[in-house]
């Protein structure tokens, strides 16, 4: 990987912008406690990581060429993505062209809403899951659910912390998710206005950005972000090196997905969350994992088991050489429902129905 500079930019840091206009004052103040790292992967082009918050916001990546910005998941909401865009102000000024989701999830592609005059980018089937009902849909209602629920914990577990340090951490976190929540229930998603279904091509200058739709995986709308002259994946969460939230997925097709990814020329991966990391030595072992938990899911669900049955008795421990959580018999109960919900799917109906 190539040399990496990091520059950490908290909330603050938009203090120092310019007067904001009418419109601009009545935005969300800046998340507490919410800053942003942008590391150099390549010339032109960031990982920038959020910090400082007890909630998902995925990894944006910033790609800047000589004409303009794009940007790459722009995170969990609004206040979120303002925090971002500040911090790419600190390695340039030209405007952000682009904004591109890899997929529908709230904690990658609620911030587009922060980057008014920029073209939203993304599949065909990412703009469907973004649609008006978009903050009523299963994942982000179930986590907006437990927000309540975190918060509480995290300021009783603060109340009996001992570390005056760590008891200030916890009530910091507190405030963020409740924020987040506050900021959940008058935010507004934002689709993409430029999709496609399999390939397009931006450019930024001479900068070549290609947008390919290599099949289902996380979810229905994966898209990779390839950067043919750096030799640079952004994989959304379609590959972050090991398994990762189902809820949405289709495991049966994911391992396919893969194998088509791995047929691309890269050599530096900057995935959804995690840090950026080297070839395609991950990509063997989770497929290898899919097919197993599918192929066990399946035969469990043809026995006619619940699915919280069947979560109890996967057993995915000959994968837990690569994978360590996976030492103990038993899997997420989502990602079995999930897989259950598929088969449904792919079941023919008896006649007459």
């Amino acid at each position: 990987m190539t040399s990496r500079t990091s520059v950490v930019i908290a909330a603050l840091v938009l203090l120092l912008c310019p007067v904001p206009s009418a419109a601009q004052a009545l935005e969300a103040p800046p998340v507490p406690g919410l800053a942003y790292r942008l590391d150099k992967v390549a010339d032109g082009v960031y990982c920038a990581t959020a910090s400082g918050v007890s909630y998902y916001i995925s990894n944006a990546i910033v790609i800047v060429g000589e004409d303009g910005v794009a940007v790459v998941d722009p995170g969990a909401g609004p206040a979120e993505a303002r925090v971002l865009r500040a911090a790419i102000r600190s390695v340039t000024a030209l405007p952000v062209r682009y904004v591109i989701d890899t997929h529908f999830h709230f904690d990658h592609a609620l911030g587009n809403e922060a980057f008014e005059g920029a073209i939203v980018v993304g599949h065909d089937a990412t703009r469907a899951l973004l649609g008006p009902d978009a903050l009523q849909g299963r994942t982000v209602a179930s986590f907006a659910a437990g927000i309540p629920s975190q918060v509480a914990k995290a300021r009783e577990d603060a109340r009996t912390e001992g570390d005056p340090e760590k008891r200030q951490d916890l009530f910091r976190r507190a405030a963020s998710l409740e924020a987040y929540g506050q900021e959940l229930a008058t935010m507004r998603a934002v689709p993409p206005t430029l999709t496609f279904s399999e390939r397009l091509t931006l450019w930024l200058g001479s900068r070549e950005i290609r947008l390919v739709h290599l099949g289902r995986a996380h979810t229905a709308g994966d898209l990779v972000v390839y950067l043919p002259k750096e030799r640079i994946a952004g994989t959304g969460d379609m590959y972050n090196g090991y398994l990762g939230f189902m809820g949405d997925a289709y495991v049966d097709e994911w391992a396919e997905t893969l194998e088509r990814l791995a047929q691309l020329d890269f050599g530096t991966v900057i995935p959804g969350h995690g840090s950026p990391f080297q070839g395609k030595a991950a990509i063997a072992p989770v497929q290898a994992c899919l097919r197993d938990l599918y192929r066990q899911t399946a035969a469990l669900k043809r026995e006619g088991v619940t699915p919280e049955q069947a979560a109890q008795r996967v057993d995915l421990r000959a994968h837990a050489g690569q994978f360590p959580r996976l030492a103990q018999v038993g899997f997420e109960l989502t990602a079995v429902r999930r897989i259950y919900e598929v088969l449904d799917q792919r079941e023919p109906k008896p006649a007459g129905r």
